[in-house]
């Protein structure tokens, strides 16, 4: 391959949407250079990863990173956790890890571009380069980089926004490479298989565990083994009898109660605040805006505006239920992220 090809970097993981990633920037001229964060101390490296690059024909270039995921993203999620709210790591770490530490691995190489296998599109508006949604409605991932800023977003591209899951796996088979079967991982990337995220995190960071009482109505209706464990709306695992469907209305990390509705209406809200914001042009656009306060939320319209201490009240249109504080809540304008923030109060 010429020295003289510009080089690309991509982050690869061994699984089929990196590998894709990968193979589309050869396909497009560029040399290319594989970048593995490790992310867990003394794992071995994944064969799966191995055999696509050589299938590939590329480098690989291993940057332990295991320290600053366990301090940025264990610790803080955890921390959450212990404190009765509900975080999302994926977006923690997506902002405090993985980009910073893939440009600063592309910095040491003297590369410029980084590619990774997120399914979202970039779009220039006014100057500005911004995330847009995935074609793939089932694969869209732009509500977990809404914290990525123009320093990122002017150094990154993400080849696979525009397409479906099923292309890609479709252009692996075609060239053959070894990951074109793999199934794609259902949970956090650290989370123990049959244990939940909450515990998983509580355990490796030695956190206490906060149990106490389930409470309806203001009496004791059971124990529970850790507030870790729950989250806001929760019906399943309570183990708790009152004849009628029970869900968790509050978390109290101070008494380690948890207080329990049989009434989903309790459940919902019409506002709530939103701390932490990043806006990726910089600023808060002045367009109309929906909100989506979880992943697989539909978004709704919402009006915002910005308190005296610097949050945001967001008032959505359609009433929201299990509204989460510790969880991003994500805007945008049509398509495209505006931003987003963590929810703080409901």
């Amino acid at each position: 391959m010429s020295s003289c090809k510009e080089v690309v970097a991509v982050a690869m993981s061994g699984g089929v949407d990196s590998t894709v990633a990968a193979y589309l920037a050869l396909q497009a001229g560029y040399r290319v250079i594989g970048i593995n964060l490790l992310m867990e101390p003394g794992k071995p490296q994944d064969p799966e990863l191995l055999r696509s690059c050589e299938a590939l024909g590329i480098e690989l270039f291993c940057h332990d990173c295991a320290k600053e995921f366990y301090e940025r993203v264990l610790l803080a999620s955890a921390r959450e956790y212990d404190a009765g709210r509900t975080p999302n790591p994926c977006c923690q770490c997506n902002y405090v890890l993985k980009f910073h530490e893939l440009l600063r691995c592309a910095d040491r190489m003297g590369v410029e571009k980084v590619w990774t296998g997120h399914y979202v599109q970039l779009v220039e508006k006014d100057g500005l380069r911004l995330l847009q949604k995935g074609v793939d409605p089932g694969k869209d991932q732009s509500y977990f980089l809404y914290r990525l800023t123009q320093k990122e977003l002017s150094r990154v591209g993400f080849p696979l926004g525009g397409m479906t899951k099923s292309l890609v796996r479709e252009i692996a088979a075609a060239a053959a490479l070894p990951c074109a079967v793999r199934k794609d991982s259902q949970d956090a990337c650290f989370q123990i298989s049959g244990e939940c995220c909450g515990e998983t995190l509580r355990r490796r960071c030695g956190l206490p565990v906060r149990s106490g009482f389930f409470i309806h109505q203001g009496r004791k209706v059971g124990r529970h083994n850790g507030i870790h464990r729950y989250t806001l709306g929760q019906r399943q695992g309570l183990n708790v009898a009152l004849g009628v469907p029970a869900y968790i209305k509050s978390i109290c990390a101070e008494t380690g109660n948890i207080v329990l509705t049989t009434d989903q209406d309790e459940l919902k809200s019409n506002s709530f605040t939103v701390r932490q914001i990043s806006w990726q042009s910089g600023s808060m656009p002045d367009e109309a805006m929906t909100v989506r306060v979880r992943y697989r939320s539909p978004g709704s319209p919402c009006a915002v505006t910005v308190n005296d201490d610097g949050s945001l009240l967001v008032e959505p249109e359609t009433i929201q239920r299990a509204v989460t504080p510790g969880q991003a809540a994500v805007f945008y304008c049509g398509d495209i992220v505006a931003g987003g923030g963590i929810i703080d109060h409901v």
